[in-house]
């Protein structure tokens, strides 16, 4: 299937906003709690760390890709948080240039244990580095980031005022449109330029679907990630404003076919209790893919679930203007012969 990229869309995914709903009002104690243009003379941070936390579970055939994009973005040291994964997901993280943050068994998926973890690496991690200001990302396996207009995330984050010590990020969905779906150890987007602007279907006070990017200052207020990401708490009240330019990230939730069913039976198939935290709260995402996998596989793009109870127009879908800004770590030239061989995990 081919997409033809409008002016208008253009536009559009060059800040991909969230959502055109009105904003729900902000939550007091609650980052962000408004949005700021970066000033035009701004105080920049000169000397700062840049690290990531990455949250896997059973993600061996994205998580090396995901560990060398975040290095050609700048990133000094990634920290994986694993839930037991009885692949070789921590040992192909490793292999890329991760550390192991921490590895934990839970008998199912809990955001709420998980962010706890995640939130102990960082604290434990920036007091260790003797650092007086360090930048975290927090992220899933499934999670590629870039800086705005061509920028990495170094690049882009050297840029602010220090006011600013939480940074938002607008999400495009990838889907599959061609074969292979993926290969892995390569940037999903080579395979993957598909995508839709995700509207969150529960409104954030500033438009980001979440707010990976914060910031740890060892002379300030703590800042506690929590919500996946989706917002933090703590700061000092002149710090809980976001710049109003934020990062992208790029969604791949679908990756190689087998691959992807295989997990999403493990996560969520009969006699699985991997997704019951979400269910129990109203959370349908990891049902949602299952039941969309036929639809997603053979592009029945209107059959596809996606964010609420919504489905998938195909109005929506289009490619990905901007290759020219994704980091790679390997030469384009590899990818061609790629393109024609079968997907391998």
């Amino acid at each position: 299937m081919r997409h033809v990229v409008s002016g208008a869309t253009r536009r559009l995914v060059r800040r991909l906003p969230a959502s055109v709903l009105p904003p729900a009002p902000p939550q007091k104690g609650r980052f962000p709690q408004g949005r700021e243009p970066n000033p035009p003379d701004p105080e920049v941070i000169d000397d700062f760390r840049l690290c990531a936390v990455v949250k896997s579970w059973m993600d061996e055939d994205i998580v090396e890709a995901t560990v060398r994009s975040l290095q050609v973005q700048g990133v000094d040291e990634v920290y994986v948080v694993d839930n037991g994964s009885t692949d070789a997901t921590v040992a192909r993280a490793t292999r890329a240039g991760a550390l192991v943050g921490e590895v934990y068994e839970s008998d199912m998926f809990e955001e709420r244990l998980a962010q706890a973890m995640m939130n102990a690496v960082v604290a434990r991690e920036s007091l260790r580095s003797g650092a007086e200001h360090v930048w975290w990302i927090y992220m899933d396996c499934d999670e590629f980031p870039e800086g705005p207009d061509g920028l990495s995330l170094r690049e882009y984050l050297a840029t602010l005022d220090k006011r600013f010590r939480i940074v938002g990020a607008t999400y495009a969905n990838h889907l599959p449109d061609r074969k292979p779906d993926y290969v892995s150890g390569f940037h999903p987007i080579d395979f993957q330029p598909c995508f839709y602007p995700l509207a969150p279907w529960f409104r954030p006070p500033c438009g980001h679907w979440k707010h990976p990017l914060q910031r740890f200052d060892r002379h300030g207020a703590f800042i506690q990630c929590e919500g996946g990401a989706h917002h933090a708490t703590g700061g000092l009240k002149g710090e809980r404003s976001e710049p109003e330019l934020g990062i992208t990230t790029h969604h791949f939730q679908y990756r190689d076919e087998a691959v992807t069913r295989a997990k999403l039976e493990l996560i969520c198939g009969p006699g699985s209790t991997r997704a019951d935290w979400m269910r129990r709260r109203g959370i349908p995402n990891f049902d949602q893919r299952r039941r969309s996998l036929d639809a997603v596989y053979s592009q029945r793009w209107g059959e596809v679930e996606i964010e609420g109870d919504a489905r998938l127009d195909e109005a929506m879908l289009s490619l990905w203007p901007h290759p020219e800004w994704v980091r790679r770590w390997y030469p384009l030239d590899d990818l061609e012969a790629l393109r024609h061989q079968p997907s391998q995990a």
